[in-house]
């Protein structure tokens, strides 16, 4: 598994950098180093709502992924999880 894709991103550079890392993680998915999990619609760390959410398989961790919405730049962060393990 590329450690490089657990690293956040507070920004994309461009549609095609969002789209390109995007794919970068639908194939760890494919491989099964991660899993798609279901987004907890109250979760808004920031201010910010939405994205797809993706659990690692070597360990606990949810990450989730907003795309860029100008003039927003889109994110990939870890899902800060509550005891219950929903978003909080």
């Amino acid at each position: 598994m590329s450690e490089l894709i657990w690293k956040e991103i507070h920004g994309f550079q461009s549609s095609g950098d969002y789209q390109r890392f995007e794919r970068c993680i639908l194939e760890e998915v494919r491989k099964g180093n991660a899993k798609e999990v279901p987004a907890d619609p109250q979760y808004h760390r920031g201010e910010i709502y939405g994205g797809r959410w993706y659990q690692r398989s070597d360990c606990s961790e949810v990450w989730r992924l907003v795309p860029p919405d100008f003039p927003f730049r889109g994110l990939w962060e870890p899902v800060e999880l509550t005891a219950n393990g929903s978003g909080g």
